[in-house]
């Protein structure tokens, strides 16, 4: 999984683990592929609300 990755995308995964585990403070959190996966699942689910920490929320898809 992190093999494919851009750099930028893999800076996204690292903030998202690390907004995972600030948000789930008794939880072992690791960089790697079981964790990444949990944490994008919790962001897409329950951790909506922490998506203003990372520049989620906005869509920046265009380039203007």
């Amino acid at each position: 999984m992190f093999e494919n990755l851009t750099q930028e995308q893999f800076e996204q995964i690292i903030d998202i683990i690390i907004v995972y585990k600030q948000a789930n403070p008794k939880k072992n959190v690791y960089l790697n592929e079981k964790c990444a996966k949990e944490a994008l699942n919790f962001m897409n689910t329950t951790g909506k609300q922490f998506a203003s920490q990372l520049g989620l929320n906005n869509s920046e898809d265009n380039d203007d």
